[in-house]
């Protein structure tokens, strides 16, 4: 039978009695008086939390009803999902009211800027999309004091030792050029080492330099990962070459012409710039601040060259080792190196230009010769001699969904093949064709094959090649007509058999006017071809319209040549007359376009007296537009001895 709870407690109370009873002091009664309740407590103030409190009606807030000042302090939450919250937070509150970056600026910076060394991706990811906004919503002026806070946390992030957090840098470093390229490039000198040991780790103290790394524990291989920071380097040179304005001197130079001024003064320079810039002698000791800090930033660059440019050939080296020597076949790369040399030779470029800018800017540190004497053979041994380069391009390709990498499109590579082609010429300006023979007909035998082609880019890159080929300046390539010969009339053929666009052949028609006004090429003019141009020449005036650059050309052609101008020109001088009225300028940005054209008259001499006749016809019955007939009336008056 089961037993009931009465049994069960009266089986414990006989069980109680029946231990054995210790004997010891009773507790002693209290006293009197003592039981009695204390009334003299002390109150403490109840402090509510600080998210309890209300806020301001007019605060911007998230929609979980949080502040900046709050989101920001929940950015060093130990949870990720709370980090996370509080970015988007932030993102939400910056995107619907922006003036808030008025009073945190600095906090949202200095908070979000730190996230950038988060372990989890997410947060960092967050973080970046918090920082481009914020970013986008200043203005450069107000993130000039906060840019340190960024530069040093991108700097640390590019050499964690946690490689995604490296590879997220190169998102940092993305937005930065993007909002902000101005700041970055004054922080060159700080950032660009950073790029070094990205790609590379120091050597020995027994062996010096620099050594490539491999990325074991990376997701991905070393050549893509090389891909990703030579197109950032690559990326931050030209931010870099744009801030000092490298791109603008070097078109300005290729076009400048001087014109005379007929209503206001004109200045002429006495003497060569380069030949009156001050000498910095460091054996003198009144040599300015200014001019130590010009040399000590090109010979910061310089030892950074000196590093990088050996790591870039064992990077080309490392992605193809198998390369032929056979000059009559193409070179066939995979897909990853063809895109590796793409960012490659756009890094040696842009570094070239860096160096030209910086030999202009202080001719005494001699940066240009160095830099050809020291790494034109190993240019020339590492990739010319493998040059013309093909790959095989996937069916299938899909561009990366943050679209920061590019593809190649082209299996042939011309385009990185003229640019082998370039940084060939630029680096050997006194070829040897006795040594270099082999490479230096490969290169030209390639452009001559290239020239004329259809693609805009193709043709821009080999104007950029036929204007450093045939500069102001005398080199191994201009030096004699054996070399260039077959160029030369590649390009002449072309002109006069009209092919190519409209805006290419105008392109080549300046090239070739600039070619008949140096007088360092005139071995180049008793060329076959060259005269028969010549006596084309003309034949742009009898057309029904002509562009303003063409103008400038002939205009600077008749007054420096004057000879030659007359010579070509008079045979055909009626037929131009005839039909000077009729021309328009397609590019006319003012009335002073038509009064340089209509000024090629002043210019021709003597006049033959049917041309002559015809043109005071053409001004009797008033054939021209506007003040035009005054304008050649007073020309001549002014060639013949006039008043005006």
């Amino acid at each position: 039978m089961h037993k009931t709870g009465a049994t069960r407690h009266k089986k414990f109370l006989k069980a109680e009695k029946s231990k054995t009873k210790l004997k010891g002091k009773k507790d002693p009664e209290l006293p009197k008086g003592t039981n009695v309740t204390k009334t003299n407590f002390k109150v403490k103030k109840i402090v509510i939390k600080e998210q309890l409190k209300k806020h301001v009606q007019s605060e911007a807030l998230s929609t979980r009803k949080l502040n900046v000042k709050e989101l920001l302090s929940r950015l060093n939450h130990f949870n990720a999902t709370s980090r996370t919250d509080a970015l988007d937070g932030l993102k939400e509150i910056i995107s619907s009211n922006p003036e808030i970056l008025e009073q945190s600026l600095g906090p949202v910076i200095q908070g979000v800027s730190s996230l950038i060394l988060n372990v989890e991706k997410a947060v960092r990811h967050s973080a970046l999309k918090v920082i481009h906004l914020v970013l986008s919503n200043v203005i450069t002026e107000k993130i000039e004091p906060f840019f340190d806070i960024m530069s040093t946390y991108l700097r640390s992030a590019m050499t964690h030792i946690d490689s995604r957090i490296q590879e997220d840098s190169l998102l940092f470093l993305d937005i930065l050029l993007l909002c902000a390229p101005d700041k970055a490039a004054q922080d060159f000198h700080k950032i660009i080492p950073n790029f070094l040991d990205m790609i590379s780790k120091l050597r020995t103290d027994a062996k010096p330099g620099r050594t490539l790394t491999v990325n074991l524990n990376s997701q991905i291989t070393s050549v893509k990962w090389r891909v990703k920071v030579l197109n950032r380097l690559k990326d931050f040179l030209q931010k870099f070459a744009e801030y000092n304005h490298i791109f603008k001197l070097e078109k300005a130079n290729q076009t400048k012409i001087q014109t005379f001024n007929k209503d206001g003064p004109n200045y002429y320079p006495l003497f060569n710039p380069i030949h009156i810039s001050p000498c910095v002698v460091s054996c003198f000791s009144t040599k300015t601040s200014e001019n130590v800090l010009q040399i000590d930033e090109i010979e910061k660059f310089r030892e950074y060259v000196e590093t990088l440019m050996p790591l870039l050939f064992e990077t080309w080296l490392e992605a193809s080792p198998n390369l032929k020597s056979d000059r009559n076949m193409e070179t066939v790369v995979s897909e990853d190196a063809a895109l590796l040399m793409k960012h490659l030779l756009e890094v040696i470029t842009t570094i070239w230009d860096i160096v030209k800018y910086y030999n202009e800017k202080a001719p005494s540190s001699k940066i240009k010769n160095l830099f050809c004497l020291k790494y034109k053979s190993l240019f020339t041994q590492n990739i010319c001699n493998s040059f013309p380069y093909v790959t095989n391009v996937r069916s299938k390709q899909t561009k990366n969904a943050d679209n920061t990498e590019d593809i190649i499109t082209d299996p042939k590579l011309v385009t990185e093949n003229l640019q082998i082609c370039y940084l060939f010429i630029v680096l050997n300006p006194h070829i040897n064709i006795k040594h270099e023979g082999k490479t230096i007909t490969s290169v030209l035998h390639y452009i001559e094959k290239m020239f004329g082609k259809s693609n805009e880019n193709i043709n821009n890159r080999m104007l950029k090649i036929l204007h450093t080929i045939f500069s102001k300046e005398v080199t191994g390539w201009t030096k004699n007509t054996t070399v260039m010969d077959t160029l030369f009339q590649k390009i002449i053929s072309f002109y006069l058999q009209n092919e190519g666009t409209d805006v290419f052949k105008q392109q080549i028609f300046s090239l070739l006017c600039q070619i008949a006004l140096n007088d360092k090429l005139s071995h180049l003019h008793s060329n076959v071809l060259y005269e028969q141009w010549l006596k084309n020449l003309p034949n742009i005036l009898l057309g029904d319209s002509i562009s303003g650059q063409t103008v400038d050309i002939l205009h600077k052609f008749a007054v420096t040549k004057n000879n030659l101008f007359n010579s070509v020109l008079k045979p055909k001088l009626l037929s131009i007359i005839g039909n000077l009225p009729k021309i328009i300028i397609k590019d006319c940005t003012s009335n002073g376009d038509y009064h340089k054209m209509l000024s090629l008259l002043y210019w021709i001499n003597p006049w033959d007296t049917e041309s002559l006749n015809l043109l005071e016809n053409q001004l009797m019955q008033s054939q021209y537009r506007g003040d035009h007939g005054k304008y050649i009336f007073d020309t001549l008056r002014l060639k013949s001895g006039g008043i005006l």
